[in-house]
């Protein structure tokens, strides 16, 4: 992806000469702006979002919250009114497994950099001495791009909880939060019914919102109630049932007979896809898959990283983002799915997510072989703290590493045909670990 020339920026964070700068230069000039990685409210990004003249299409925001599976319910949104609808469609996700333009994306197409770094210099000209984090600043840039762009339909993922999230400065008019589990505690609190409080700061008064496992919980329900938000709950509005290798799904008025299962060892696939459904059949039915399209909409709408199958010298390898103990039980439902093999790990997490819980969950053999390594980030927790927490269920088997390339090539040493191999932990675990296998193949 070329990168473009954009102003310079001088140390009081404006344009000082005519000095082109680059895509990765504002990323690095955004990121020292605030003196926190994480500050969370609306104040700042409220205050700049008026001054960038946003025009959000009527009636065609989807704003996607919860703990997991946001990111693959929004993608599939995306595709569907892309290849339905004939939508032209903006997609904002976060975070990024490999490249930075996986955030921004505009009709599939990531957003490309010249046009990036003119959205950067214009919110850095509306923001004033407003110290936005990188978050916000980057988010600012989508929506502005978005707005100009003239985009039919805005997909977006919220980053982290929703009530606070940069995310929420624009209504939307779907809210869907596809589950509630713990993460993120520090912000969003030690219970579930204070997740789910930050995440239901994501409704709007008299506009549907969307549950995606079960019954919302109580705080979700309390809130869409007081909007007088019509609240729609997979299990009693809309579901579906799997037969075999086929699948029907039910909505309110709509049902759709018969559809392929494109993974059968997937678990997160029916679940995603009939929340995403029941959003499409709210904003128009009509845009709601049927057997004629619906492989080719999962596979366009399909993200890297989720439960991602590659193969490399007769070994399977799965990279999943995983990264807490709900999204590690999900990803053993679906290992259990396939036939058993040999396996060897690779476990690189950050210091933040609760990694005995999420080690747990996963459905380790006393003779499976396990990785531990770093993940790349600043928050990446020890290989040797990972160590200890693999020790307290395999006593042999265990292997440490200080980088993912370093652990990827262990794990291609020890993998003999027939092995599977399974990267997890964090999106900086499997983004640089996919990066590996690219460049091997």
């Amino acid at each position: 992806m070329a990168l473009n020339p954009t102003p310079d920026i001088g140390s009081a964070g404006r344009p000082q000469s005519a000095r082109p700068k680059r895509l990765d230069e504002w990323l690095r000039h955004v990121a020292r702006l605030h003196p926190r990685e994480i500050d969370l409210g609306l104040e700042r990004i409220a205050a700049v979002v008026g001054k960038l003249d946003l025009k959000p299409p009527l009636g065609r925001v989807v704003t996607v919250a919860g703990t997991n599976g946001k990111g693959s319910t929004a993608g599939l949104i995306d595709a569907a009114l892309r290849l339905r609808g004939g939508l032209r469609t903006a997609l904002y996700l976060s975070p990024y497994l490999q490249d930075f333009g996986e955030r921004v994306q505009i009709g599939s197409a990531y957003a490309d950099s010249d046009g990036l770094s003119r959205e950067f210099e214009r919110v850095e000209a509306a923001r004033g001495d407003i110290r936005l984090t990188e978050f916000e600043f980057v988010t600012l840039a989508a929506f502005s791009l978005f707005s100009r762009s003239r985009c039919d339909a805005w997909v977006l993922e919220v980053g982290l909880g929703g009530r606070l999230d940069a995310v929420n400065a624009i209504d939307p008019d779907v809210s869907v939060i596809t589950r509630i589990a713990m993460d993120h505690q520090d912000w969003l609190g030690d219970t579930l019914d204070s997740v789910a409080a930050e995440k239901a700061g994501i409704l709007r008064a008299a506009r549907p919102v969307f549950y995606g496992a079960g019954a919302a919980p109580q705080p979700i329900a309390a809130r869409a109630a007081e909007l007088e938000a019509p609240l729609y709950q997979a299990g009693v509005d809309f579901g579906f049932d799997r037969r075999g290798g086929r699948w029907d799904w039910r909505g309110r008025t709509l049902r759709r007979g018969g559809l392929a299962v494109a993974d059968p060892a997937n678990a997160a696939e029916l679940p995603n896809a009939s929340l995403a459904f029941a959003v499409l059949e709210t904003l128009n039915p009509e845009w709601v898959p049927d057997g004629s399209d619906y492989s080719a909409i999962l596979k366009a709408g399909r993200l890297p990283g989720r439960f991602e199958r590659m193969q490399c010298a007769g070994a399977e390898w799965v990279l999943d983002v995983a990264h807490n103990p709900d999204a590690g039980a999900c990803l053993a439902k679906s290992l259990k799915a396939l036939p058993p093999r040999p396996a060897i790990w690779v476990l690189g997490m950050h210091s933040d997510k609760d990694a005995a819980g999420f080690i747990n969950a996963l459905p380790l053999n006393a003779d499976d072989q396990v990785i531990v390594t770093r993940a790349d980030s600043p928050k990446a927790r020890s290989p040797d703290e990972l160590a200890g927490i693999v020790r307290r269920r395999l006593h042999t088997g265990l292997r440490h590493c200080e980088s993912v390339a370093e652990a990827c090539g262990q794990a291609a040493e020890l993998a003999s045909a027939g092995c599977r191999v399974v990267v997890t932990g964090s999106f900086n675990t499997a983004g640089p670990a996919r990066d590996w296998l690219l460049r091997r193949a």
